[in-house]
Order: C-alpha cells, then sequence, then structure tokens
C-alpha cells in the first residue's frame, strides 16, 4: 500500500513540476468587443480594467481549468470567469434568454435548485485568508446586452452593467461598468 502512495506522489509532483507559470501583467485595455467565440471577457470594477487570467501554461501534463467558461442550459445563459492571480472569479446567469436583446442577471437561484449558494450571480474574491461572496446590489445597476446569440455555433457576446455589494456591509460595493464578453460555451 505504501509503494502505491509512493507512485502516486511521486506522479503528482512531476505532473505538477513540469507546469509552467504565466507571468502576470495588469491589463491597461478591456479586450476588444468581438462576436467570434474569442473566450474573452473583461470589465470595470470600480474602474480599474478587470480580465480573467490562466496562472499554468496547459502541457500535454496537465490541462488547467478555463479561465472563461459559458454555456446554454435550456434557456439559461451561465458565465464563469476567473483570476488566478488576484484570486477572484464572476458567475453570472441570465434566465430566459431567447437570443439578442436586454436582459437582466439572475440574483438567486430558484428555491428548488441544488447549488453550492443560493446566489445565481456572484462576485467572489479574496484578500489575504479573509475570502467572500458579493451578490448583486438590490435597486442597482443590473443589466446585460447580448449582442450576438448563436445556439448552434454556441457563442454568445455582449455588453454589462451591474452592482455587487457585501450582504453583511451593504456600503461595500463593488461597481461593475463597460463589461464584455465574447464567451464559446460547451
Amino acid at each position: 500500500m505504501k509503494f502505491v502512495k509512493y507512485i502516486i506522489i511521486f506522479f503528482a509532483f512531476a505532473a505538477l513540476s513540469s507546469c509552467e507559470v504565466n507571468d502576470y501583467v495588469q491589463p491597461t485595455d478591456l479586450p476588444e468587443a468581438t462576436q467570434i467565440g474569442k473566450q474573452t471577457f473583461g470589465v470595470k470594477i470600480n474602474d480599474l480594467i478587470w480580465t480573467p487570467f490562466q496562472k499554468y501554461k496547459s502541457t500535454s501534463n496537465y490541462k488547467p481549468v478555463p479561465v472563461v467558461w459559458g454555456r446554454m442550459q435550456g434557456e439559461t445563459l451561465r458565465l464563469t470567469v476567473t483570476n488566478q492571480k488576484t484570486r477572484e472569479s464572476i458567475s453570472l446567469m441570465v434566465d430566459k434568454v431567447k437570443g439578442e436583446g436586454t436582459y437582466q442577471f439572475m440574483t438567486y437561484f430558484p428555491k428548488n435548485a441544488i447549488e453550492f449558494t443560493p446566489y445565481a450571480s456572484v462576485y467572489q474574491r479574496c484578500v489575504g485568508t479573509d475570502c467572500g461572496q458579493y451578490p448583486i446590489a438590490q435597486n442597482a445597476e443590473n443589466e446585460i446586452v447580448i449582442t450576438h446569440f448563436d445556439p448552434i455555433q454556441k457563442i454568445y457576446s455582449g455588453t454589462f452593467k451591474i452592482t455587487f455589494q457585501n450582504k453583511d456591509n451593504p456600503a461595500e460595493t463593488f461597481s461593475f461598468k463597460d463589461g464584455r464578453f465574447d464567451v464559446k460555451g460547451e
């Protein structure tokens, strides 16, 4: 049994040590607004530019989790993006999507949903060891404009603005403006 344990540890170490780390560069511009499924996402959070970031390069031994992910599930568009350097993620859901047009992000999952959080759209960030979830602020900006909707090729593009707030300290808000995305979904 110990032999198997050592073999597993060896292969895990070999896989992780073969990973190359990408260098993080603070973005100076939002990504270009495209509609071809480029897997791009960008937004100004409290006027600072934020884009996803993949910490590890993909190798033959290691395929990192994608930092831009999208999918249509029935009539619900799901977008999830992460920045592994700043330890932030954004999960956005839009319900009853029929095509191009203006919608609002879902605030809560339906009561019968089996999810890890009650919030359908949430901004998550960690500062040091303090991690928090920030739901959509009530009576604040919450708009997504889907500018390209192609369920055959699974390409979804658009712009958005939304405000999140600390549920325990409503004065702490994160204003997302000039958001854009161009996702090729699963």
